[in-house]
């Protein structure tokens, strides 16, 4: 009972998250149509936090959907096999996705590293932020993998009465 509870707020609070940041990304996207519009001015460095906010929020709202089964994928071929061929298909496909996250976290975690003393041109962000993205998001994306592979893959979990 542990396990899917675990996955459930492993999913909550990434989509929260990423809610947060996306809304964040509204107003900044906002405040810059009326900037240049009605005050023919805009800040200069929102293009670029807006930018590097959607990365973290593709790789934070890539672990909810990974709970849900929201990813793409040809749901009337999946429901078509016999259980065990589904469950089956269903985990090399989890393998595949576990193992491309293990690269991506493995080859962006020396990208952040290498990056942590640059700083964005417009805003003066250190670059290691919007690195961070890649393998922080990956792990996380990797830890629901693994969770929802060893509770099952019912929806891939869901109580959807949680949501």
């Amino acid at each position: 009972m542990l396990l899917p509870k675990l996955a459930r707020r492993l999913a909550l609070s990434c989509e929260l998250s990423a809610a947060a940041i996306f809304t964040v990304v509204c107003l900044l996207n906002f405040t810059q149509v009326i900037g240049r519009y009605a005050i023919g001015s805009s800040l200069t460095w929102a293009e670029e936090i807006m930018r590097y906010s959607m990365i973290w929020v593709m790789m934070l709202g890539g672990t909810a959907a990974i709970y849900r089964g929201d990813h793409m994928a040809v749901d009337s071929v999946v429901e078509a096999l016999p259980s065990r061929r589904r469950h089956i298909l269903r985990s090399v496909l989890f393998g595949i996705g576990g193992t491309f996250c293990v690269m991506l976290a493995w080859y962006g975690w020396p990208a952040a590293i290498n990056n942590a003393q640059q700083s964005a041109a417009a805003s003066g962000l250190p670059m290691i932020l919007p690195y961070l993205a890649l393998p922080i998001g990956a792990v996380l994306m990797l830890a629901q993998i693994v969770l929802c592979w060893i509770v099952g893959f019912h929806s891939t979990v869901v109580e959807e009465e949680a949501w």
